[in-house]
């Protein structure tokens, strides 16, 4: 019986690492092996479970994954997560995608936890210190495990490059020190759940050009994501501070608005204090309003000057700049090089201003 043809239907039999697992955990309760601890605590607190752990986990359990644990030849693995399985804190180099398709579990991090249910979906960035808790028998929970560029192509490469999503997405997830994660309450989407089976069997049976087809249907995946549940979508503040949920819609609105949009427009039309709002935006891109449009403006004049026949006059008026010595200044500032000389760099045959 092929499980990804079940995965929504029925449970799972549990195999013979969960029921392991859960002995250790009914036999040894003063180990609280639900709760997040090290791997050297898990060691002291109930030396079977971290042997046993360290010979059948898919991947060995340890402080700081790196990405070499994954097969030269494979973009991602996806596997599901033992039940019962001690919750050990880790890091890694690469992504990680945890799909809950029945039950609850916990993803605790080191300042807060995330309760998930049924439906939900967490993309955990690199370098980010977690820990999966799923006790219970009728949990159903997939991890993929993806390289970081494989996940850039994916994921990042739909987005929009002169957007300031992209721009945020990459910032955060990408940032050193950052504790970033996107977690999505996709509440079962039957679309998702039928493109998870299509992923899953074709890891499964392991065809010809098995790896690009995975790529393509992940991308398909994270754009339905975010197509259908963008506004369901929590993000932690990277400054640590109170999570703001509007933040998506902000960054969203700036991108549509971004050539005539002014501050007081702006925290007019999500009623929050000038001040508030910059603070928001800080928190959250790093940039002040005026930077984030600037940048904006600039990175869409790029995408513009690839049309050989728009003038530079065109461009510079369709992206919000009336004064042109002060778009070739700050356009020079940014790119080292003229609209002209950057649009002769990416088309040596255009030189029509």
């Amino acid at each position: 019986m092929n499980e990804y043809k079940h995965l929504t239907e029925m449970i799972p039999e549990m195999e013979p690492d969960e029921i392991f697992y859960k002995r250790i955990f009914l036999e040894y309760p003063a180990a609280h092996l639900d709760q997040a601890h090290t791997v050297e605590e898990i060691e002291k607190l109930c030396p079977e479970a971290s042997s046993h752990a360290a010979a059948g986990f898919t991947y060995h359990p340890g402080n700081a994954l790196d990405e070499t644990i994954l097969p030269s030849d494979e973009d991602t693995i996806i596997f599901r997560h033992n039940r019962y399985a001690p919750a050990f804190l880790h890091s890694h180099t690469f992504f990680e995608m945890i799909y809950v398709l029945r039950g609850t579990c916990e993803n605790i991090f080191t300042s807060h936890t995330i309760s998930m249910r049924s439906g939900d979906i967490c993309i955990v960035a690199p370098s980010i210190i977690h820990a999966l808790s799923a006790f219970s028998d009728d949990c159903v929970i997939y991890n993929f495990l993806i390289k970081s560029q494989t996940f850039e192509a994916v994921f990042l490469n739909s987005l929009p490059k002169y957007g300031t999503l992209h721009d945020f997405f990459s910032r955060a997830l990408y940032s050193p020190g950052s504790q970033f994660y996107l977690y999505f309450k996709s509440g079962k989407d039957p679309q998702l759940v039928n493109l998870f089976k299509k992923i899953l069997k074709e890891y499964q049976t392991q065809k010809r050009y098995t790896s690009s087809m995975i790529n393509a249907l992940l991308e398909i995946f994270f754009i339905c994501l975010l197509r259908n549940h963008e506004k369901n979508m929590i993000v932690p503040n990277p400054a640590g501070k109170k999570q703001e949920k509007n933040i998506i819609f902000i960054l969203k609105y700036i991108e549509l608005h971004y050539a005539t949009l002014t501050l007081p427009e702006l925290s007019a039309f999500f009623n929050y204090s000038e001040r508030q709002l910059t603070r928001i935006l800080k928190n959250y891109t790093g940039k002040t309003f005026s930077t984030l449009i600037q940048d904006i403006r600039l990175s869409r004049a790029a995408e513009l000057l690839k049309q050989p026949t728009l003038p530079v006059t065109t461009v510079m008026e369709e992206i919000g700049y009336s004064n042109i010595t002060h778009f070739y200044k700050i356009f020079e500032k940014r790119f080292h090089m003229t609209p002209a000389e950057y649009r002769s760099s990416i088309s040596p045959d255009s030189s029509l201003l």
